[in-house]
């Protein structure tokens, strides 16, 4: 059986300390691209575009600053929506634990893993990818480059709509959008919500990266392996003194 061991009862992580009691978790759903909403309209006329050099394939996106100050200056829409991503920004903090799971920055080893997926020249053409914790989406948009379909899956649906998403427009347009799904909210109920039976409809490939900080997550990470996982699929959890590739 699979079992994650990174540390022993001795060495709690931070996360563990702090955890509230009866924590409750968003719920998992499903996320429709959206071309009316004016401040996706603002995000492309208006976010510096980046680029990652992936040797023969090269990632845009925007930049992550710059669509967080759009969401800070909309005021219509900000006022009209409880958003998790101003909430952590005004207390300055990279993760509220079941508010904000950090899909706003962009973390180190995503690059990392990145790095590796290059390297080692994983053939992903025509394999079905989960992007999971994806926050911008620099590793699902890798797979759509390289022939695959992806899911994106991040804690919260702000990230999707206003980060994510507009990140494969800008890559693919329709051709990617096409191949892509988006889904929000909890592991648990994510795992629930798309309820894959058949091994040929599970994923070829799961990757993640910077997402292993929370032991309560731990159990519901190991259901997702193996509900979700092809048998003989791969799974690529990244943490910045972890590697596991199984």
């Amino acid at each position: 059986m699979f079992k994650f061991n990174f540390s022993n009862e001795n060495n709690k992580t931070k996360e563990e300390e702090i955890l509230p009691p009866n924590t409750t978790w968003l719920e998992s759903k499903k996320i429709e691209p959206n071309e009316d909403d004016d401040v996706l309209k603002d995000i492309f006329n208006n976010c510096e575009e980046n680029s990652l050099d992936c040797k023969d394939v090269n990632i845009k996106y925007f930049s992550t600053v710059d669509v967080l100050n759009i969401l800070k200056t909309n005021e219509d829409w900000a006022s009209s929506e409880k958003l998790s991503v101003l909430s952590a920004d005004q207390n300055h903090s990279d993760l509220q634990t079941a508010v904000y799971e950090g899909g706003l920055k962009i973390w180190e080893c995503t690059y990392d893993l990145i790095s590796y997926m290059v390297d080692e020249n994983l053939n992903l053409n025509n394999k079905n990818v989960l992007d999971l914790g994806c926050g911008a989406g620099l590793i699902g948009l890798l797979c759509l480059a390289k022939g695959s379909s992806c899911t994106f899956q991040d804690y919260n649906a702000e990230i999707l709509k206003y980060i994510t998403i507009p990140n494969v427009r800008l890559n693919g347009e329709e051709d990617y959008l096409s191949k892509s799904s988006f889904h929000s909210g909890d592991w648990e109920s994510f795992t629930d919500l798309i309820g894959i039976e058949k091994d040929e409809d599970k994923f070829d490939y799961i990757f993640t990266s910077e997402t292993i900080y929370n032991a309560e997550n731990y159990g519901k990470l190991h259901e997702l392996f193996e509900r979700l996982l092809k048998k003989d699929g791969e799974m690529y959890p990244y943490d910045r003194f972890y590697i596991i590739s199984c």
